[in-house]
Parts: C-alpha cells; structure tokens; sequence
C-alpha cells in the first residue's frame, strides 16, 4: 500500500514542479469537455431551424368553376397557405421549369408542383371521374442526407392538409343535400351518428303519425275544442307577441305535441328493440344505453312541459294544468326507465313501462291544436325529414313523395293528411330498412354499406376516406430540446475522448526509483489513482458545463455528477488496463472500440434501425449502460433501471481489474520486447 501512495505522491510532485507540464494537464482536462460541449450546442434545435431550407412551389391549377358559377381554386388556396408559414421555407415559382431547374442546381433542395387540373379533379370527382388531384415532388438527394428526410417530412404535411381539404369537399359533395347528417358524420362515432339520423327521423315521423291519428279521433269524436284549441293558440302568441327583443319564443301547443310524441317514439322503439336483445345477451348493453338515452329525452320533455305551463300559468290556466299532468307522467316514465336499463329483465318494470307510455299519449293528445297549427307543424317536421334524407340515395325517393305531398300549402288539412299518411308510412318502412341492413356489420362492410346507402361507389369514395382516429398524446419523460435528448451520447462519448488522450499523453507504466521491493500490481494502482484523478476532473468539467454552461434539461443533477464519475473511473480504468496490459496494441483496441460504440450504441439511432451484427454485440460495450444511466438523470427515474444500468457498467470495471492484474502478466514480457523492437526502429 506504501508503494501505491509513493508513486502518486511521486507523480505530482514531478507534475508541479514542471510549468509546461502542468499546462498540458490543464489542457487534458479540458479538451474532452470541448468536445461534448460542441457536439450538443450544435445538435441543440436543429428542427427549429427548418425555415432555412428552401421547398419551390409551383401551382399549375387553372381551378374549376361549379354549375352556380361559384370559382374555386384549391391549387392557390394551397400556395397562399404556404406564403405564411415559417416552418419551411417555401419558395413560390410560376412554372414546373423553374422548380425543378432549381432543384438540380441545388438552390432548393426539394420541389412541389399542383397539377392543373388538382382543383377540377378535386370537385368533379363524384360526377365525372378523371382522376386523382395530383402534386409530384421533386427532391435533391445529393445535397444534404439530413435535408432530405427535412423534405419528406414537409412534402408528408402538406399532403396530409391537403387530403383533409378534400375529404371536406368529398364529404361535402356527398351529403349536399343532408346538411344534418353531414354535421353528424363528422363526429366521433361516425357509425352511431348516421344510425342516430336515421332513428331520430323515424320517430319524428312516427309522432307526427299519432298527431294525426289523434286529430282524427277528436274530431271524430269531440274530445278536443276547436275553440279551446284557437283560445290556447292565441295565448301563446300573445305571450311571444309581448316577449323582449330576442328573448327565445315559446312553443306552440302542436310543437309541445310534437316534442313528446317523438320521445314516446323513441320509448317504444327502445322497449321492443330490449325484448330483442334480452334474447341477444352482446346486444344488450347497447339496450340498457338506450333506455337511458330515452329517459334523458323524457326528463328534457318533461322540463319543457314544466316551464311551458308556467309561461302560460296566466292566459291559460288549463292547458297548464294539463300540462303539468304530461309532465309528471313523464318524469315516472323516466324513473322506471331508468329502472329497467339496471334491471332489464324485470318483466314488471316493462309492463309499466308500456302502460304509461299508452297514458301519457292519451293525455297528449288531448292536448288543443287547431287545424292550422297542425298542418303547420306537419309541414315543418316532414319538411325537415325531407331535406335530411333526400341527400341518402335509398330515401331520396320517399323524401320526394313527401315533399311533394306538403307542396300546397292552401290545401285543407284533412286533404293535407290523406296525401302525407302514405308517404310518411314508406319513408317510416324505408328508414326501418335502411337501419336493419346496418345491423351486425364489420367496419369494412359498414363503410361500404354507409356509402351505397349514400349513393356512392365504395371502391372509388374507398380511397378518400382516411381513417377516422382521434389521436391524443401524453407524452412520458418529456425532453425540452434535441440537444438535451443527445447529452447522454456526447457526454459518455467525451469520457471516453479523455481516456483515450490520458492513454496517449501520459505514460501507463510507473517509476520504480524509491520503491521498496514493488510488486506489478502496487505499481498498476499506483500509477492509474493519476490517471483516475484526471479522469474525475475531466467528468466533473464536462458535467457541470452540461448543466451550467449549456443549461441541458436534467431532473436529477446530482445523480448525473454520480453517473459521470462512475462512467469516468470505468472508462478509465478500462482504457488504462488495456494499455498498460498490451502496449500500443492496447491503445488500438481503444479506438477500435470508440469508433464501435459510436456506431453501435444506440446513442443517436434505436438499436433496432442498425444492422444485425451491431444489434448482436451492443450489449457486450459499457457506452450503452453509461448512457441509458445518464438518460435516466435527465428525463426522469423509472423502478430501480437507474441502479441495473450502473451495476451492468461496474462489471466493465471489474473486467478492466481482471486485465490489468491477471491477463497481463502472460503479456508482460512479450510487451517489453515489442517495445524494444519498435524503438530500434526510430520511427515507432
């Protein structure tokens, strides 16, 4: 232990004593850093700096004018987007010559070029198909290798805008003349939107059936007054008459009788479609959903029935009671509903369930409308469906037959009934189809049954349907910046450099002047505690020019001080073994091994982008440990990985140990005569 000590002591004492020397230590000490240093500030945000690279655009389109004279232009719209964003530098030429010319002179580094028929090609897609809108792209792969992938990446978002502008136009084409359905298509569940359509224009129709059926049975019966009804009418509107400037108009008696028919639509078509799926167990979720769904459009019925009455408390007292009545019988309709989603097979909840929903449209249709609020409402309700449907090719037929039964307005209202109740029975049978023929359907079959369902050929509106994912993202060890994200590599890699000058500068074989009776092994600790302290300072003055200098993001920074001076005693120990062990030959397989690692760590590029053979021997190389060890410390801890890595990194060390105590003594004299031959060379 005593010769260890003599020969450290030893060493900086010659080291202190020689002004020059100590110039050159300072020196070793300091350049690694530099090179980290570099390396990172360089890789700092090379992705913020995109807007210097130069992308010509040239667009060819001559636009496209539709049949009411409208001008579009998709290729301008596109060049005009392009104009304001900073993110790529996009040049604007005004001819295919000019953009690709530019290309190959190397004055741009990639090209895009609008077809001239992108906007033509873009709207007349669903009528007269001829093709494709199409860009081309040209790139200058001799340029930059980095640049490229920069293009790529541009060339890739501009198409993505693109696409999403044409799925706005093909959509948009496609449901033309269903702006409802359109809205609802857009939305998350695409498949439960058009269903929900569908069913919402069925019960509609079913309740403008029972108000009908209703006026009918009270005039044919006397249940209703024609004078309570004209009386109830006018308070309404005088109501609205003396409401403030844009206040929200009440409702009238028929668009009350409206409102809650269709929601005992809706209920009945909920309950038979439970009886089906009490025998169907997948289906029955949905079923209980359903019910749910149903009660919520009950309890909102039910409020508008509660605030109608008190709005018409005053005017019309009766028709507030009576309203008040509907509205409680709904709220228990709601109740048991709810009741039953959670017992769905209480056959006792059901039956109640049906008795209250044939109560409650007996009381609502002794609700009062007249003739001409009635065949007011039918218009608007039928006329709604109408527009909603005609634009669904299987429906547009029946939507038609119905408008054409609301046409004449002058028209009395029983002839008014006698010429809708058919139509709205087919449309009601045709929605009915139209839905049992989306049951049970995979994605690919749904697709393609939605779109013959809206007139369209699946193989062709295939292609410009992406597909409709939200994506949302949450990112885990988040990292501020590229460089901090490459801070791991460099500054092992820099290490690494301060071993392999302390290997080259500084002799690896101590003095023995003053030595008792020295063993190898006291003269290799001896002599490497130098080269151990030099490598501490070299890992310290990297590190904290990391986190002070250059301010890389680092969670833990006392850890990264503890894996720097963990990787530096490794690096060094190993470096110096080698060395010492096999002389000059030692120090080569030094650098074979950085130039390896460099390559083959998974420091820049995943392990699993490299060839095989570097994805076979990785593992066997400490720069993979000591920079999985730093990542840890910059981006965050995850269990006990931290501790793994530094554990796998200490075995280098005991391997170096083994080297320089063990393994080397075979070699030592084999060393020495090598050593003498290459000085009798004078050249080596």
């Amino acid at each position: 232990m005593r010769n260890i000590w003599t020969v450290f002591k030893t060493d900086i004492r010659t080291l202190s004593r020689c002004f020059f020397a100590c110039v050159v230590v300072v020196a070793i000490a300091l350049l690694p850093s530099l090179y980290a240093w570099l390396n990172i500030y360089s890789n700092w945000d090379p992705y913020g700096n995109t807007g210097g690279i130069s992308i010509a655009v040239a667009s060819l389109d001559e636009g496209y004018t539709d049949e009411d004279g409208v001008y579009e232009n998709k290729g301008q719209d596109v060049v005009d987007d392009l104009r304001e964003a900073t993110s790529i530098n996009w040049v604007i030429v005004d001819t295919e010559e000019q953009a690709k010319g530019g290309v190959e002179s190397g004055d741009y580094y990639a090209a895009v070029v609008i077809d001239k028929e992108f906007s033509r090609n873009m709207f007349r897609m669903l009528t007269d198909w001829t093709g494709k809108p199409a860009i081309t792209y040209y790139e200058n792969a001799k340029k930059n290798a980095v640049a490229t992938k920069i293009t790529d990446t541009a060339v890739e978002t501009l198409k993505r805008s693109i696409s999403e502008n044409y799925l706005e136009v093909v959509i948009g084409g496609i449901m033309e003349q269903g702006n409802l359905l359109a809205e609802d298509l857009t939305a998350d569940d695409p498949e439960s939107a058009v269903k929900g359509v569908l069913y919402q224009a069925q019960d509609l129709l079913n309740a403008c059936g029972n108000m009908m059926d209703a006026f009918e049975k009270a005039g044919s019966s006397g249940g209703v007054s024609e004078k309570d009804a004209a009386a109830l009418e006018e308070a309404v509107a005088n109501i609205n008459k003396n409401l403030p400037d844009g206040s929200k108009l009440h409702e009238t008696a028929a668009e009350i009788q409206t409102q809650v028919n269709a929601a005992l639509a809706r209920v009945e078509r909920v309950l038979e479609g439970l009886e089906n799926a009490i025998a169907n167990a997948p289906q029955l979720p949905s079923a209980q959903q359903q019910l749910r769904d149903a009660a919520a459009q009950l309890e909102k019925a039910a409020a508008t029935l509660d605030r109608w009455a008190e709005d018409i408390e005053m005017e019309a007292p009766a028709a507030a009671e009576q309203a008040r009545a509907i509205s409680a019988e709904c709220t228990r309709l709601a109740a048991k509903l709810q009741a039953l989603a959670d017992k769905p097979t209480a056959s006792d909840l059901l039956a109640d369930c049906d008795a209250l929903v044939k109560s409650i449209r007996t009381m609502v249709d002794k609700i009062p409308v007249t003739a001409k609020a009635l065949r007011q409402q039918l218009q608007s309700v039928t006329g709604q469906v109408a527009d909603a449907m005609e634009g669904v090719a299987s429906l547009s037929s029946d939507a038609k037959a119905m408008k054409a039964a609301m046409a004449d307005t002058s028209q009395a209202l029983g002839t008014t009934m006698e010429l809708l109740r058919p139509a709205t029975d087919r449309m009601t049978a045709s929605l009915s189809d139209t839905i049992d023929g989306m049951q049970d359907l995979s994605a690919d079959e749904y697709m393609d049954t939605l779109l013959t369902i809206l007139g369209g050929d699946p193989a062709v509106y295939g292609q410009y349907f992406p597909e409709m994912v939200q994506t949302s993202v949450n990112k885990v060890y988040p990292i501020e910046n590229y460089g901090s994200a490459m801070t791991p590599f460099y500054t092992v890699l820099a290490i690494w450099v301060g071993g392999v000058i302390l290997s080259s500068l500084i002799k690896v074989h101590a003095r023995t002047d003053g030595l008792i009776d020295p063993r190898p092994a006291e003269l290799y600790f001896g002599r490497y505690l130098f080269f151990f302290l030099m490598s501490q300072i070299q890992a310290a003055v990297i590190v904290t020019g990391d986190l002070y200098i250059l301010k890389v993001q680092c969670l833990h920074p006392g850890m990264m001080y503890l894996t720097g001076a963990l990787t530096a005693f490794t690096f060094s120990l190993l470096i110096y073994s080698l060395a010492l062990s096999f002389g000059d030959v030692g120090k080569a397989i030094v650098v074979v091994i950085m130039v390896m690692q460099i390559a083959g760590s998974s420091g820049t590029f995943p392990i699993e982008l490299l060839p095989e053979i570097y994805q076979k021997f990785y593992r066997f190389f400490p720069f993979p440990y000591a920079i999985d060890a730093m990542r840890e410390c910059i981006c965050g801890m995850y269990g006990n990985y931290y501790w793994q890595q530094i554990g796998y990194l200490m075995l280098f060390a005991v391997a170096a140990l083994l080297i320089g105590l063990l393994v080397r003594k075979p070699f030592m004299g084999l060393n020495r005569f090598m050593e003498e031959k290459l000085e009798e060379t004078e050249l080596l």
